[in-house]
């Protein structure tokens, strides 16, 4: 019998994540409540550094499961993540070309520049995908994304030597550079992709039907399929935008979400969103804490737990099949 969890019990399970993530990191803040000279410090600490980090990795996580929650069910593989078929690199190549030509751009403004680029991937591949194999998509998307990614790596190469470890530690996936201009952008473009996002899926059934049922019903599948389409590269744009390339947090929530909830898309819509926010907040804080004082990446943590994830899925979708 599978396991069945109630929102109430995934949204509960955010506050205690959230006090550890505030509490705990490079420089141990418990010690600090029961010191009264230091209460300012620690205080300082959780507001000016961690809280605005928390925040903004919760809201990163939790736009890159929906994108992968949108993905795989518009291309009906559920192998499918922003960053294994290109809409991550795709938005990175955009924002960090926009980086290097104009380094005094507001942050505000590198979203639009990842919806442009991760949409232009996205919709080349599609394009190059459709009526083939689902299998097809991802073997596509990987060779996108290596192509994405080498042009990424030329443009570092012609950038200054500043320049260049700024954006590095960015591609890898990482809040440590996060303040409250970041917290403001990612707050603003959140509030209203997330709500958007959720408000789709509830209108996803007739994507899981064949295309004649879906149109002896009278549904609108060009549009849903559309709309889709942008709303997923829109919320890897933001993401991309605050944190870097992070990967597999697409792959990993969706799948984390079926095996704990019913597999219909409206009442996946927010076990995907905690489960989203939940994965990068720990995986921040293990990146934080495992070796302090020295931070690992984010991006670095979830490729650990991501790739063999994906890896077995692989397979175990390649058995199904014969």
């Amino acid at each position: 019998m599978s396991i069945r969890l109630t929102p109430t019990f995934c949204l509960g399970l955010l506050l205690p994540i959230l006090a550890l993530c505030m509490l705990n990191g490079s420089i141990d803040t418990l010690p600090l409540f029961m010191e009264q000279q230091q209460r300012q410090l620690m205080m300082q600490i959780i507001t000016e550094l961690r809280l605005p980090r928390v925040i903004v990795a919760a809201l990163v996580g939790a736009g890159l499961g929906m994108a992968g929650l949108l993905l795989q069910t518009l291309s009906g593989n559920r192998l499918a993540d922003p960053s294994i078929i290109g809409v991550n690199q795709g938005a990175a190549l955009a924002v960090v070309l926009g980086i290097l030509i104009m380094p005094e751009m507001p942050p505000q403004w590198l979203p639009l520049l990842g919806v442009a680029g991760g949409l232009t991937s996205v919709i080349a591949l599609w394009r190059l995908c459709r009526g083939t194999p689902p299998i097809a998509l991802i073997l596509m998307g990987v060779g996108l994304s290596s192509l994405l990614g080498a042009l990424i790596g030329c443009l570092l190469i012609l950038s200054e030597t500043q320049q260049l470890a700024m954006v590095m530690t960015w591609l890898s996936g990482s809040f440590a550079s996060t303040n409250h201009s970041t917290l403001v952008s990612t707050l603003v473009w959140s509030s209203v992709l997330l709500p958007a996002s959720w408000l789709l899926c509830q209108r996803l059934g007739p994507l899981l039907l064949d295309p004649l049922s879906s149109r002896m019903l009278g549904a609108r599948t060009g549009a849903i399929e559309g709309l889709c389409l942008l709303m997923a590269c829109a919320l890897g744009a933001v993401a991309v935008a605050a944190s870097g390339t992070l990967g597999f947090v697409g792959l990993l929530a969706p799948h984390l979400a079926r095996l704990l909830h019913p597999p219909h898309p409206e009442r996946l819509a927010l076990p995907v969103l905690i489960y989203g926010a939940l994965l990068t907040m720990l995986a921040d804080l293990l990146g934080r804490s495992l070796f302090a004082p020295v931070q690992l990446p984010a991006g670095l943590m979830l490729a650990m737990l991501g790739v063999p994830v994906f890896i077995l899925l692989l397979l175990w979708q390649q058995r199904i099949r014969g």
